[in-house]
């Protein structure tokens, strides 16, 4: 079906854990667990978790265009079997990608882990949903997020949450528009409204550059700029992320 471990340690989500042989996270306020040994089960089973886990788009089709592009890619796509962008909600992708600014996964994971907490619903005992624009700016000003450990992101969480309604307008833009419109948003740049578009919205051909693709690129394709995987960047970012950190951990 698809490569679960690497679609949800990919890089583009950071509420779901892994515990022993299941995956949990919270998603439309309920307890989410999916068994290793079977999850495609569950998820073709329940019409919410099909579509978050983009069941319907034809991978297999995008996957061997970018094959044909690229050698390198090929293998790891061949060795990867199919990595999903999962279909997000805008805000919490929003959120959680301004968050990622200079920061570690783990870090990411703890802080969103705590803004859940603080401003969610609490849906098992200890388990929370991650709250809405509205819940946010109830429950935390900046003060309450620095106390959380935000930081200098504080002012931008907020600032978020308050422009919220400015993703009804991303999602009725194209990719060159929308990536403008975000960045109306205090504390969102280029990179961080790449993050969005392509995860919290779709946008498949959207491949964001931080860090690390931007090494990714050097190493591999100094002559090339991210139009060469169009109109599949995003997927290509994925595999080629997911790689590059599978190399990392590798020698940790």
């Amino acid at each position: 079906m698809f490569n679960l471990e690497a679609t949800l340690f990919c890089g583009q989500a950071f509420g779901w854990k892994k515990e022993n042989s299941t995956y949990q996270a919270v998603l439309d306020n309920r307890l989410i667990t999916l068994d290793q040994e079977n999850p495609f089960s569950t998820i073709t089973k329940d019409p919410y978790l099909n579509h978050y886990f983009d069941m319907e788009y034809p991978y297999a089709e995008a996957e061997s265009v970018l094959q044909k592009k690229d050698s390198h890619l090929a293998s790891l796509i061949t060795a990867h079997v199919s990595i999903h962008i999962l279909n997000q909600d805008p805000f919490q992708t929003m959120i959680s990608f301004i968050t990622s600014q200079n920061n570690t996964i783990k870090r990411i994971r703890s802080l969103l882990e705590k803004l859940s907490q603080q401003c969610g619903r609490e849906v098992e005992e200890g388990l929370y949903s991650f709250p809405t624009a509205d819940e946010l700016l109830r429950h935390a000003g900046e003060d309450t997020l620095r106390s959380l450990g935000f930081g200098y992101r504080s002012p931008y969480i907020i600032e978020a949450a308050r422009s919220h309604n400015l993703l009804e307008e991303v999602a009725r833009q194209d990719d060159e528009e929308s990536a403008r419109t975000l960045q109306r948003i205090l504390g969102i740049g280029a990179k961080v409204a790449a993050c969005i578009l392509l995860f919290g919205f779709g946008r498949k051909d959207v491949f964001p550059l931080d860090t690390w693709t931007k090494k990714i690129m050097k190493k591999y394709y100094p002559t090339s700029e991210p139009s060469f995987f169009s109109p599949y960047g995003g997927i290509a970012q994925q595999h080629l992320f997911y790689h590059e950190r599978q190399m990392i951990e590798a020698h940790w």
